[in-house]
């Protein structure tokens, strides 16, 4: 029969020599070994009964307390059971024994079995020559006093019964006043119990321990040190206490708690940056991000809306490096560099270009980011777009040099011809009344209405100027070649006399007049690939010059419109802007130099 431990040599020397009651069983009750005092007290003199089972030695009371003790000693290995049989052959009822059971491990701590062993000798003591416990603990001695590490050993009470060399030095104490639980008052107030309950519970199941805490160096400061403990068994397998080593391990605590810290920062930072991106990317101004070396690490929805560049393109690049561009002030560049490098903020108004080479002005801000130390962390820049405004600005400079334009002509041109007209009429009352004097007076008015006409074109011209910006000439539909001008006027004879003027500037271009807006777009539907000019007028009885705008628009031609009207409201000429074919706007009446001016005008936008 194979069982589950075996009892050493020496054990079983030592037991076999004891005078004292021995039997020692398996976990299921199977005899492993029994010495001569107990084959006396039970008469099995010539007897083998090793391998037997305790049910076939004790009467049914007996076995059912012995089971009920070894179930007890299996759960604790610290437990003592105390058991008392009836002596065997003796009737009396006062013949009884006492003893003790006590569990057996294997050198890894595992129960084995138990030993049952006389009342009177209440440990298993096997006693190995004094010489040799001497030598044993003289050469662990020495060679723990050579370690580096700091060693301890305890009792089966957990009581410190040894230190080595270095445990002394590193405390700084006698070997006297840490015996025991003395060492234990040195451990840092906020860890001690965690320690002691930490102990406790691997002293219980007897189990390796490792255990985190501070301890009180020799000079004073508390140290983190790991204690880590491992059970030890004599060769029976009973267990004698704990053995094992405390490590300085500050260095990395210290790290560790500061990787920690800055784990949580970081985490922190994570969170509030998440906070504030949900804030920038609603905010309608660009804002960007940079590292110390002024390097991009985010940009908010609005620039890359006004720029054109996406977060993947810019990562890693300074701002100015692909925004600046041919009349992107250097000073102004410089003048940023500058304050990067000190680390200090700066407002100024700048002129970038986007990604498709649009010029943008936008008004810049930059803000230098610092640690709690004062360290530069990077860089946060707040820019406007301030082009329409920068538009705006020199809109107003051109409108005021044609303000003054527009003085010129209504103080100088148009006023003195008109007083000139009235001195004319005023002195014909006091010549004589012939042919030849009205022929020389109406001559001289004719010269002085003509040159009222022109000024009175040249204000028309330089009112719509100043009043807004002139519609935007589509320089692909004056680069056409056209093959026929389309006339739409209710005016019958407007049209005619219109035709007239151009046919004296262009006499082979074919010119189709229509006095109605759907015969016009009719004929447009028709004839959708004939390049063509067509001079419109606003103003009709019934369906106006806007609806065939309108219309036009929805037909995609590409062919441009000419508004000729008498009109010279400003209203209807912002209105007409918003219309992609039209390309000019002038006013009634069409003359041979207007017209021709129009021509020379669109081969200077042309070439």
């Amino acid at each position: 029969m194979q069982f589950p431990f075996v009892i050493d040599k020496d054990l079983k020397n030592a037991m076999a020599s004891s005078s004292d009651f021995l039997l020692a069983t398996d976990l299921e009750g199977n005899i492993v070994f029994y010495n001569d005092v107990f084959v006396k007290l039970y008469q099995f003199k010539g007897t083998n009964v090793k391998g037997l089972n305790i049910d076939s030695i004790f009467n049914s009371k007996e076995v059912a307390i012995f089971k009920n003790a070894l179930l007890k000693c299996t759960k604790n290995k610290l437990h003592t059971e105390k058991l008392q049989f009836k002596k065997p052959n003796h009737q009396s009822e006062v013949e009884w024994y006492e003893f003790f059971m006590n569990v057996v491990c294997n050198n890894k701590g595992v129960i084995v079995g138990v030993v049952i062993k006389d009342h009177s000798n209440s440990h298993l003591a096997i006693q190995i020559p004094n010489k040799e416990i001497d030598f044993k603990k003289e050469c662990f001695s020495e060679l723990a006093n050579h370690m580096p590490d700091l060693m301890w050993v305890t009792d089966k009470q957990h009581q410190l019964i040894y230190v080595n060399a270095a445990w002394l030095n590193y405390r700084g104490v006698t070997l006297e006043s840490e015996m025991g639980n003395g060492w234990i008052e040195h451990i840092h107030p906020e860890d001690k119990e965690q320690v002691l309950q930490e102990r406790r519970q691997a002293f219980v199941v007897q189990q390796p321990y490792a255990i985190t805490f501070r301890l009180k160096k020799n000079d004073g400061c508390y140290r983190w040190m790991n204690m880590k403990g491992n059970p030890i068994y004599s060769d029976a397998g009973l267990f004698k206490g704990y053995a094992g080593t405390a490590l300085d391990i500050t260095p990395v605590k210290e790290a560790q708690i500061q990787i920690r810290r800055q784990q949580e920062l970081m985490e922190s930072t994570k969170i509030e940056f998440g906070k504030f991106t949900k804030i920038a990317q609603k905010i309608g101004s660009i804002i960007i991000m940079c590292n110390s070396d002024n390097r991009i690490t985010w940009v908010n929805d609005a620039f890359v809306k006004t720029t054109g560049y996406t977060l993947k393109e810019v990562c890693g690049k300074t701002p100015g490096s692909f925004l600046k561009g041919p009349e992107t002030s250097k000073e102004t560049l410089d003048r940023i560099r500058k304050v990067i490098e000190l680390g200090k903020g700066i407002r100024t108004e700048i002129l970038y270009y986007t990604k498709t080479g649009t010029r943008i002005w936008l008004d810049l801000m930059i803000e230098t980011l610092f640690d709690k130390d004062g360290i530069v962390t990077g860089f946060i820049t707040i820019q406007k777009d301030i082009t329409l405004k920068k538009i705006s600005e020199k809109e107003v400079l051109e409108q005021m040099n044609h303000l003054k334009k527009i003085s010129f002509i209504t103080s100088h041109e148009l006023r003195h011809e008109f007083s000139k007209i009235l001195q004319l009429l005023q002195t014909a009352k006091f010549q004589d009344h012939n042919v030849a004097t009205y022929a020389q007076i109406f001559s001289d008015i004719e010269y002085s209405a003509n040159l009222m006409n022109d000024a009175i074109f040249k204000l028309n011209d330089q009112i719509n100027f100043a009043s807004s910006n002139s519609i935007s000439l589509n320089k692909y539909l004056l680069n056409q070649a056209i093959e026929e001008i389309c006339l739409v006027d209710d005016d019958h004879l407007v049209n005619k006399l219109n035709e007239l003027i151009i046919r004296n500037v262009m006499p082979s271009m074919p010119v189709h007049t229509f006095d109605h807006v759907d015969t016009a777009l009719d004929y447009v539907k028709e004839n959708p690939n004939t390049k063509r000019k067509i001079f419109l007028d606003l103003n009709f009885s019934g369906r106006s010059g806007w609806d065939f705008l309108h219309e036009y628009e929805k037909l995609g031609q590409p062919w441009p419109v000419v508004i000729l009207t008498s009109s010279i409201d400003h209203v209807d000429y912002e209105r007409s802007k918003k219309f992609l074919n039209v390309t000019h706007f002038i006013t009634k009446p069409l003359t041979i130099e207007q017209f021709e001016r129009l021509s020379e005008m669109e081969n200077v936008l042309v070439h």
